[in-house]
């Protein structure tokens, strides 16, 4: 009984070994320089190198004529006649069947970096350009079109497969996408890196609106922005699926509130910087009404030493102080705040050929400035505590980055 049992399983063990498989779908085998590599590999290269690359197409209606005991049901049945990997002749029932290769078409697509120096059948001589760049590529696309004859009938089937190979120049990185917010490293994909651009762009409208202090529009943005890295990530899946040795790295850099968030400290130096200004404005102008009429050496050294006085203030304002102001506040107009340059000459030089009109001119400017201190200090204030908000936003933009397990996230605050 032992024995009989011991027989049908190795009765059935030989069964499943011989079963038909469905043939495989069609793919490249692709060698350089005599290496055989993947569809997908990235290869490190020199500029100006010269590389051989050879391809064949495998699975598909080839597996059928060079395994039809493995891949053919016929194989029980049928006489082989023939066989091999551009076709099979069989008798099947008395009737005499051929599948062969009608035509093949090869094409090797490269890039802007790669040169095709000369092609043959299932060959082709390239060039890695001698210009520097991140990442290259050539792609093959292989076509059989194979056809079956029978009884005097014929018909056509046709078997397409893909292949990419990268190259990237010894000792440089393989980033293939930079954005401020943005890096992706590893194999380019042009599907993906639309969808990088998107991401980009959303990260991008965050913070035009944290500017514009629109924060409803902020939110969502935000959403926008969430959705947008999901489509990533489902379109770097997609790639995948369709391309198993397909492989990229993913990089979030910062948070688009980055900016807006060092903003909130730079305004509150700002802000300080303003109130002591409305008391130096007040005693400067003292001092010019203390001026004689006439000029002197002492009289003209008393001027100078005034406008040395708003110099000073104006040199410690924080160095982005010109750009930040206008950016939130569109109607401050720096021009009105920044010494003029004829009263700047002046302290620079100390000497006045104009004793009168370089007097009238910094007691102008002082008037100005005092008529328009506190306006300013009021929109200072009123930005700087709106500005407050954008902690939220940042903690919770900070909460998404972090929360995402599938790409890397580099936090870039000091």
């Amino acid at each position: 009984m032992k024995r009989f049992f011991l027989f049908v399983v190795m009765v059935f063990m030989v069964g499943a070994v011989c079963a038909i498989q469905p043939v495989r779908k069609p793919f490249l085998q692709i060698k350089i320089d005599g290496k055989t590599n993947k569809s997908g590999d990235i290869l490190t290269v020199l500029p100006g190198q010269k590389l051989m690359i050879g391809v064949e197409l495998e699975g598909g209606r080839r597996d059928f004529c060079k395994f039809p005991e493995t891949y053919a049901s016929i194989a029980g049945a049928a006489q082989i006649l023939s066989r091999g990997e551009n076709g099979i002749t069989y008798q099947l029932d008395g009737s005499e069947a051929e599948w062969k290769v009608l035509n093949e078409e090869i094409r090797f697509v490269p890039d802007e970096f790669v040169r095709i120096n000369s092609q043959s059948k299932q060959t082709a001589e390239i060039m890695i350009s001698t210009t520097k760049f991140s990442q290259s590529f050539v792609k093959i696309i292989y076509k059989i079109t194979w056809q079956f004859s029978q009884n005097g009938n014929t018909s056509q089937e046709e078997n397409l497969a893909e292949g990419m190979v990268y190259f990237k120049v010894g000792g440089s990185s393989d980033a293939w996408f930079s954005s401020p917010n943005i890096q992706a490293s590893g194999i380019k994909n042009d599907l993906v890196q639309e969808k990088l651009k998107l991401v980009q762009s959303a990260c991008d409208s965050i913070e035009k609106n944290f500017y514009r202090l629109n924060f409803t529009a902020v939110q969502q943005a935000i959403r926008n922005l969430q959705n947008e890295v999901n489509i990533l990530h489902s379109t770097i899946d997609e790639v995948k699926a369709s391309n198993p040795s397909y492989q990229t790295k993913i990089l979030f850099i910062g948070l688009p509130s980055d900016h807006p968030y060092s903003d909130i400290k730079i305004l509150s130096t700002v802000m300080s910087s303003w109130i002591s200004l409305e008391a130096l404005v007040s005693e400067m102008k003292l001092q010019v009404e203390k001026l004689p009429e006439k000029p002197g050496p002492e009289s003209k050294d008393e001027v100078v030493s005034i406008i040395s006085l708003y110099l000073d203030w104006q040199s410690k304002l924080p160095e982005s102080t010109i750009q930040l102001l206008p950016l939130y506040i569109p109607d401050f107009v720096m021009n009105d705040i920044m010494l003029p340059e004829k009263i700047k000459f002046v302290a620079e030089k100390k000497s006045i050929e104009n004793y009168s009109q370089t007097v009238s001119d910094l007691n102008a400017f002082i008037d100005q400035r005092i008529d328009q201190i506190s306006s300013e200090i009021q929109k200072i204030n009123a930005i700087h505590t709106r500005l407050q908000a954008i902690r939220l936003f940042d903690g919770m933009l900070q909460g998404y980055f972090s929360s995402i397990s599938w790409a890397q996230w580099k936090n870039t605050k000091e």
